[in-house]
């Protein structure tokens, strides 16, 4: 091989690297992308069951008589917000 021929292949080797560099890149902008556009993850089956499961009467009953207090006023936003989790906490088969 003579000179001629060893830079022959210098400068393909340098641009296959080049083109192979390239390639990654692009791959990697696609998967950004890609990843960008994604619904957000779906709840599982047990979560979406447990939130659609019905409540109790007793629960519904607690749950009633605390929009009526917040409604005539006798409780503020934030108490029946904590009262309301309570109660849904306290409910048998919720977290």
């Amino acid at each position: 091989m003579d000179g001629l021929d060893l830079q022959r292949y210098g400068w393909v080797v340098w641009t296959i690297g080049v083109v192979l560099f390239a390639g990654v890149i692009a791959a990697v902008i696609a998967a950004v992308v890609r990843a960008g556009r994604r619904p957000p993850e779906l709840p599982s089956a047990a979560e979406r069951l447990q939130r659609e499961a019905p409540l109790s009467a007793e629960v519904e009953a607690k749950l009633r008589e605390l929009a009526e207090l917040q409604q005539s006023g006798r409780i503020g936003e934030v108490e029946y917000e904590q009262r309301r989790a309570e109660v849904l906490a306290a409910a048998p088969g919720t977290r």
